[in-house]
């Protein structure tokens, strides 16, 4: 009986121990707010970008008001303001990987009679962003959830580098969008998005009067191994045992 007793123990203390239970692994997450005009592939002017990777708590926020000319020219034929704002907190373990989220964009773009469209292979389109992106691999199913509010241009979206798409929600119109999801997701190398952004199109030479916003609020998504339920089951399971075998000893079988 002691044999028996003492080899059901060592089960649960190597269920307890094992790698398997503690299944998630967080290995990036980046935080970012930009916007930009018409700016070279350089960046090096008309470019504001504020890029937090593995910050908790974090708020990337770019604030910008350009003036400038046509392609080639000197005499300023377009103003861009714009501003993007992204916040987040990251929290995680071997066990699970939690965010909150909320993100924002808007600029306004106006041109003169003298403006003709610079952008090229060269020159960027104008637009803005703020977004959230976190990259996590899980080694046994997991559950997930998540909770949104996507206003206009706002999205949310989990994927894996095997080819599945668990969700991506985007609300292309003014009426909030609200994400209420559950799931269980297979091991795998997941890509966790929460963003909003928009480019600005082709504008026609002259007169122009171009605005653009979008956001996204009160996200929180949690994906997380159910190790507690397991052990619990575990636990369960060897009690019984336990408690079965002592009766079965007491009646003399």
């Amino acid at each position: 009986m002691r044999t028996i007793s003492k080899g059901l123990v060592a089960l649960l203390v190597s269920a307890l121990v094992s790698p398997a239970l503690a299944g998630i692994t967080v290995t990036e997450y980046r935080t970012v707010a930009l916007t930009n005009a018409f700016a070279p592939l350089s960046q090096t002017q008309y470019f504001a970008e504020e890029r937090l990777v593995n910050v908790s708590p974090a708020l990337a926020e770019v604030s910008t008001d350009w003036m400038g000319p046509n392609a080639g020219g000197s005499t300023n034929t377009w103003h861009f303001v714009g501003t993007s704002q992204a916040t987040s907190t990251t929290a995680f373990d071997a066990g699970s990987y939690t965010v909150t989220a909320a993100g924002s964009f808007t600029y306004k773009l106006n041109t003169t009679a003298e403006f003709e469209d610079p952008r090229s292979s060269g020159i960027y389109s104008p637009g803005g962003a703020a977004n959230y992106r976190g990259f996590f691999e899980i080694d046994n199913p997991a559950n997930y959830t998540i909770l949104a509010q996507l206003n206009e241009r706002g999205r949310v979206r989990l994927s894996s580098f095997e080819g599945l798409v668990v969700f991506d929600r985007f609300n292309l119109g003014p009426t909030p969008m609200l994400v209420n999801l559950t799931g269980t997701v297979p091991a795998g190398h997941y890509d966790l998005l929460m963003s909003t952004s928009l480019v600005a199109p082709n504008l026609p030479n002259g007169v122009n009067h171009f605005t653009a916003s979008g956001n996204f609020e009160d996200v929180r998504f949690t994906v997380q191994v159910p190790e507690a339920n397991s052990l619990v089951l575990a636990i369960s399971t060897i009690g019984s045992t336990l408690r079965r075998r002592r009766r079965c000893a007491r009646v003399g079988y």
